[in-house]
């Protein structure tokens, strides 16, 4: 068989067919990053029932406890989904789950509140504990300290690319933001293939080359 600096014609065949299938391509980080915005200070209810709602941009509060003045940072669940259905419907694996949440304390039993994905359980939040009332301040957590991953994925995909949340209930969440990183497959890219292709197209012309060399010395 005819070889060329040790390699046989069939191993490169081989070694130019494995590089050219995009199953074979590396695994890439893939990011995605949804943002819900509301106001610091939203509009108020006055003897808001329990169960009541009002907007807060992209948050819906309701009136969960005793205060009845609704959209003052008392007493009252906010709730929101990240909508990630325009960059992707599902996924299969996380790496990262960053979440960022801008809060404004308006009572000193902060220490007590809670976030949760809905349909997962409850978290506390130990950063929320020493924030002082009336100041607004950016916390930041990893989620995958809370949740597995296989929990994210299956709300994301039974959703189709969105994720319910809530935060409960002193404080008034103006900004959240939340960031997934994944580890998808994906095919190489057609110029990173053209490559392959123009390398096998060299190999070939350089074998074809030896060939008539090797058959010339023969004759």
């Amino acid at each position: 068989m005819l070889t060329l600096k040790g390699f046989s014609v069939a191993t490169v065949a081989v070694v130019l067919s494995s590089c050219l299938i995009p199953e074979k391509a590396l695994a890439s980080r893939l990011d995605f990053t949804a943002e819900a915005i509301g106001s610091s200070t939203p509009s108020t209810i006055l003897n808001a029932s329990i169960g009541q709602t009002l907007q807060n941009g992209d948050f819906t509060i309701e009136r969960t406890g005793d205060n009845t003045t609704l959209g003052n940072g008392i007493d009252e669940d906010t709730s929101w989904s990240f909508d990630f259905s325009d960059l992707a419907t599902s996924i299969n694996d996380l790496s990262q789950a960053e979440l960022i949440l801008d809060l404004t304390p308006h009572n000193a039993l902060i220490t007590t509140d809670l976030f949760g994905i809905i349909g997962l359980d409850t978290i506390t939040i130990d950063l929320i504990r020493n924030l002082p009332v009336g100041t607004k301040q950016s916390l930041s957590l990893n989620l995958l300290e809370f949740y597995d991953s296989g929990e994210i994925v299956n709300v994301f995909n039974a959703n189709s690319g969105k994720i319910p949340v809530f935060y409960g209930d002193d404080a008034i969440v103006s900004r959240a933001e939340l960031s997934l990183s994944t580890g998808e497959r994906v095919p190489e890219p057609a110029s990173t293939l053209g490559i392959f292709a123009l390398g096998a197209l060299g190999i070939s012309s350089v074998l074809k080359h030896e060939l008539k060399q090797q058959k010339q010395a023969k004759q």
